[in-house]
């Protein structure tokens, strides 16, 4: 698969990417923004305040949301074929499930704890609470595939996927600059801004790992892979995928115009761009599953950006005045209802996001020549059964 993959569109598409925004702000302003390399991003002063009618809105598209994940049939979904369920073949723990665990336990009372006598290790706790998590969690999905997952097929590719998460995060914090930041780091007097930017830079390796361990593990649950597995089937000509990708770039320099009334497209141009890029170079991506019908890889990458978000928002919320990772955000017309940090609808954001994470990951994969397999049961994409680094 990856030999027939063209890389002039994967290359096209991240230059255009970053040039886009760049382009678009300095044709129409002739200047970057006022806080344009400035690390952390600082609070905006002028963010728009609550609008009932992009609540309205809002509830709306929330509802519509939770109807398909509640009620897949009521849109077209056939039920799933009966028959005997495909029951997990348990295995062992792997060695490194328990201490991930214990690591990430340790960190989190770090992060919560207030303890004067471990204060000055407190900065540090962000990194080694995920990693454990993503650790642990991995091997929990070994358990439940038989000895399949990516520390134990795959540990390079696992570390490959850590960068990848770096850049790609980075590429978001970029973007956040012609956004009026959306999002923003309160406790930004810990580090120097040199500090800053290699201390996120290690924070940012777990974004895309964490998510994909917690995908991995809901495809294990085989009634909830199968709830989405026989959907409405849509296929795309090259030529309307080619307009798919013109309307991602039209729709971010749109962003830079009009950032408040736009801001969801933060998550929504960037997905657009590169899953049209990675189909016209021939690669495989979740949205290739639709179509036979399968929406499973979808909708469940995208609930596990979610779950896997409202644990890290809980972290996140309940940290202390010295984690420089502590995060708040300034979400245009509806920052109210929050859960944690984040208000409601913002978790509704992470079901793109999930998405555009693992067509992150493929486009870089193609791009460097890495197989991106990530799934660990078979009826979507590639698998990592068979798989093993050397």
């Amino acid at each position: 698969m990856s030999a027939k993959v063209r890389k002039l569109p994967l290359v096209a598409a991240l230059l255009a990417l970053v040039a886009t925004p760049l382009a678009t702000r300095l044709l129409v302003h002739g200047s970057m923004p006022d806080t344009w390399g400035v690390f952390p991003p600082p609070k905006s002063p002028d963010v728009p305040g609550f609008s009932w009618f992009v609540f309205v809105l809002g509830v709306a598209l929330a509802l519509l949301i939770v109807g398909f994940i509640r009620a897949p049939q009521r849109f077209g979904f056939a039920p799933p074929e009966p028959g005997p369920r495909e029951q997990p073949r348990l295995v062992a723990f792997p060695p490194w499930c328990v201490p991930g665990a214990l690591l990430a336990m340790a960190s989190w009372a770090l992060m919560w704890g207030e303890l004067p006598e471990l204060a000055a290790l407190v900065p540090f706790s962000f990194v080694p609470l995920w990693w454990g998590f993503i650790l642990a969690l991995d091997g929990v999905v070994y358990r439940r595939t038989g000895g399949v997952s990516l520390v134990a097929r795959r540990p390079g590719a696992m570390l490959a996927i850590g960068v990848t998460s770096c850049v790609s995060w980075y590429f978001f914090e970029y973007l956040n600059y012609f956004t009026r930041s959306n999002w923003y780091y309160p406790n930004d007097q810990i580090f120097s801004q040199c500090g800053y930017l290699l201390w996120f830079g290690l924070a940012f390796t777990t974004v895309l790992p964490s998510i994909f361990v917690v995908y991995q593990l809901l495809t294990t649950i085989e009634p909830l892979r199968a709830r989405f597995a026989r959907g409405p089937k849509i296929e795309l000509s090259r030529a309307a995928v080619r307009r798919l990708l013109w309307i991602g770039l039209a729709s971010l320099a749109a962003l830079v115009l009009w950032p408040a009334p736009l801001f969801p497209l933060i998550w929504l141009s960037p997905l657009l761009v590169l899953s049209a890029a990675t189909a016209l170079a021939g690669a495989w991506t979740p949205f290739s599953a639709l179509r036979s019908g399968n929406w499973a890889p979808v909708v469940l990458i995208g609930l596990a950006c979610a779950l896997n978000y409202l644990v890290g928002e809980m972290w996140n919320f309940y940290s202390t005045p010295q984690n420089p990772n502590f995060w708040k955000y300034d979400v245009p017309y509806v920052n109210v209802l929050h859960v944690y940090e984040m208000p409601l609808f913002g978790y509704f954001g992470y079901l793109p996001f999930g998405m555009l994470c693992w067509v992150w990951w493929i486009h870089h994969a193609q791009l460097l020549g890495i197989d991106p397999a990530i799934d660990v049961v078979a009826g979507a994409g590639p698998t990592l059964a068979g798989h093993q680094d050397a």
